[in-house]
């Protein structure tokens, strides 16, 4: 499968590319420089550049959509907002249509579970809860993203399929610390897009089929962040920091 990758040089980026790069064609997508071999071609380009977005999503079948942020933001907070806000909602929107244009039929985009964050711990969130994104642009903007995401399943015949992610942190690279109930591991991660791209639901007349959503984290003793549904993807986290909850 010929598949476009934004956000290829972030840690998600780099994990998706190593989980799917040896069976797919991929197209890495960033505004930042991308260490890639030559199996993989290469774009350095804006999301919010129409014109290379537009040649990125020719002859590709399906587009992962991070959603992860530049990783050279201004210092300056209103700019930095400004910039988030715009590649979350200006950026998605232009990658959304150019590839519905050129008849792309598989959208995956990555969102966050940060957006429960104001739910207390004692209670068990599946995709049906409300979310409720603070103003904090980190978080909103991945908000906005899905929610611009989701219109394109509505309005389109294209199979979108949200991704809200937990806290990126690999197993290996936090073992001395206390653990949380957002964590997952990049790799788990990219084997949620993995499944995702299996999915193809475009040609339903039913807008809600072609949309679908699902949390993806990891499975402490007592999870706050229910994955359950991810199963339909054939979601399992192998990754679930078990000596970090040893030692609670």
């Amino acid at each position: 499968m010929r598949i476009l990758l934004t956000g290829a040089a972030s840690p998600l980026g780099r994990a998706i590319t190593d989980e799917l790069g040896e069976g797919h064609q991929l197209r890495l997508f960033d505004s930042e420089p991308i260490e890639a071999d030559e199996r993989h071609e290469v774009v350095t380009a804006s999301l919010t550049d129409a014109t290379a977005v537009w040649s990125a999503v020719r002859d590709i079948d399906a587009v992962l959509h991070t959603g992860e942020p530049p990783a050279q933001l201004p210092s300056d907070e209103l700019a930095r907002d400004q910039q988030l806000l715009d590649e979350a909602t200006r950026g998605t929107h232009i990658l959304c249509k150019a590839a519905v244009e050129a008849g792309v039929k598989r959208i995956v985009y990555g969102s966050s579970l940060d957006l429960f964050a104001p739910y207390p711990e004692d209670v068990y969130i599946s995709e049906m809860w409300k979310p409720l994104p603070t103003p904090a642009m980190a978080s909103m903007s991945r908000y906005l993203g899905e929610l611009t995401c989701r219109e394109f399943a509505r309005d389109f015949h294209v199979s979108v399929t949200a991704l809200r992610l937990g806290m990126l942190v690999r197993e290996d690279e936090v073992a001395e610390q206390a653990p949380d109930l957002m964590w997952l591991d990049p790799r788990d991660a990219a084997r949620a897009f993995a499944g995702a791209l299996q999915r193809d639901t475009s040609e339903s007349p039913v807008w809600s089929r072609r949309w679908a959503l699902y949390h993806i984290c990891s499975l402490p003793p007592n999870p706050k962040y229910l994955v359950s549904a991810a199963a339909g993807i054939g979601f399992e986290p192998q990754h679930n920091f078990a000596a970090n909850w040893k030692s609670v």
